[in-house]
């Protein structure tokens, strides 16, 4: 396969800084570099391409200082928006203000950018920018030791810890974790996970919202870049985690436990056990994703918000588009009901 055609040679080089644009195919580099900056797995090669996403109409810009790779953002064009697929990370606002005027002037037809699921910190952005809060996700910052992120929790997050693993050994004394590579499950192993997950649910009134093909696209991501964490009793699996890892940052994307034993807090026990894992593979970051759990924070985890933003060549060229705005003003007030809501 041929390399990357690039089509704009360095864009600005001011004081070692330099950026460029390829078009499909990608160069090799894109996607380690993509990965190591970012170490987000929701745009990752392995979670586009089990997506059926990896299309010949995604392009990427690399920003560059002093040969080295900074800021890496992948995007689609279509008429004049260009949507950026670069998800779940934060962006530095200079940088996306770099991209954002590099963009423009390549593409005069372009006058707005979409972003989805990002956050964008810090100052340096002088175009104009509607975002609104989409989402959020729990992120636990791990230590060089389970100890110490014991000694970060409370007290009586410490206590329930010991006493719910404790009471669960006295109950179930068969009872036993263990961590399964994504190479080695069996679909069998899989679906009790989510039939558990769907039964959870099911018993707190809510329902289950994985449908058969994003449960099919994670479990080929779990395949490849994945595992099981799991508690057994009698070899049966009772609770358990399904997750994704990506350079040192995990993913969770299903937690489970049996309702039958919900006394034990088998999930909540399952969740301490692979953190504590987690931080002997000297992973940095353990991410619980969206939604609130009291669990999430009673096991460390700090919310950072996800926002849907718009950005545009001037406010005369975002009013042009009331498709985008209405669609924005939408989520904001369904954010907003959700808040409520919660509260």
């Amino acid at each position: 396969m041929p390399t990357a055609a690039l089509f704009q040679n360095t864009l600005t080089e001011t004081s070692g800084l330099a950026a460029e644009f390829h078009r499909w195919p990608l160069p090799g580099y894109i996607w380690p570099a993509l990965h190591g900056l970012y170490q987000s797995i929701f745009c990752s090669e392995p979670h586009l391409r089990h997506h059926d996403s990896l299309r010949p109409d995604i392009q990427a810009w690399v920003a560059r200082s002093n040969g080295g790779i900074t800021g890496l953002i992948l995007f689609q064009v279509r008429g004049r928006v260009a949507r950026v697929i670069n998800e779940m990370h934060a962006l530095d606002a200079a940088q996306l203000n770099q991209f954002a005027q590099a963009l423009f002037r390549e593409y005069t037809p372009v006058d707005t950018i979409c972003l989805h699921a990002l956050r964008i910190e810090g100052d340096g952005l002088s175009l104009p920018l509607l975002q609104t809060e989409f989402s959020e996700d729990y992120v636990l910052s791990l230590p060089d030791s389970a100890e110490a992120w014991k000694a970060s929790l409370s007290s009586q997050t410490r206590e329930k810890i010991r006493y719910h693993y404790r009471r669960s050994c006295r109950r179930q004394p068969d009872l036993s974790f263990r961590q399964i590579q994504g190479s080695d499950m069996s679909d069998a192993q899989f679906d009790r996970l989510l039939q558990l997950s769907q039964a959870r649910m099911a018993h707190k009134g809510r329902s289950f919202n994985m449908g058969a093909r994003e449960a099919h696209c994670l479990r080929a991501m779990i395949r490849e870049c994945g595992q099981l964490s799991v508690i057994e009793i009698q070899g049966e699996i009772c609770a358990g985690l399904l997750c994704t890892r990506l350079e040192k940052s995990i993913f969770m994307h299903v937690i489970a436990h049996d309702p039958r034993h919900d006394d034990l807090r088998l999930g909540f026990l399952c969740c301490a056990l692979t953190i504590e894992a987690a931080i002997a593979s000297r992973a940095e970051r353990f991410h619980f994703l969206w939604g609130f759990y009291d669990y999430k924070t009673r096991l460390g985890g700090q919310r950072q918000s996800l926002y849907r933003a718009l950005v545009f060549r001037s406010w005369w060229h975002g009013l042009s588009h009331p498709l985008l705005l209405g669609a924005q003003l939408v989520q904001r007030a369904r954010r907003k009901i959700r808040q409520w809501r919660h509260h």
